[in-house]
This record gives C-alpha cells, sequence and structure tokens, in this order.
C-alpha cells in the first residue's frame, strides 16, 4: 500500500459533463461513480509524488471545463 492517498471527489450535474471528466483522467486514475459524484484515488509513494500527480489531474480537469464550457464563438 502506498504511504500516500488522496481522494478526489468532483460532483457534475450533468451526466455527459461528467462522462466528459472521467475520460480526461482515465489514462492517469480510473474515475469511480459515487452518489452521482466521480471519485478518484490518488497514490503516491511520497507527498512530493502525491502533489505531483494531484497538480496534473487538477489541470487535466481545469482543461475539461475550459472545453466544455466555454462561450461559444462568433
Amino acid at each position: 500500500m502506498p504511504a500516500c492517498l488522496a481522494v478526489l471527489r468532483f460532483r457534475c450535474a450533468d451526466p455527459r459533463d461528467r462522462a466528459a471528466f472521467a475520460a480526461c483522467l482515465a489514462t492517469e486514475v480510473e474515475a469511480v461513480e459515487v452518489d452521482g459524484a466521480l471519485e478518484w484515488r490518488i497514490e503516491g509513494e511520497r507527498a512530493s509524488d502525491l502533489r505531483a500527480v494531484l497538480n496534473t489531474s487538477l489541470r487535466s480537469l481545469i482543461a475539461a471545463d475550459e472545453v466544455l464550457h466555454r462561450p461559444p464563438r462568433s
């Protein structure tokens, strides 16, 4: 068992958005749906490893959100 563990829980009302957010981290961590929310268990041997994976995961979620919710171009 790794020394460090974080659980990232993300609630999203739209099932299509939820699927897109789950897919954006699929190559790194598998998302599990719990009570309409997505959960990712992120593990690392050291706190610095965990921080790096969390950083990357949050950036991926932010990028997905920007794609899904950007205003239409005129």
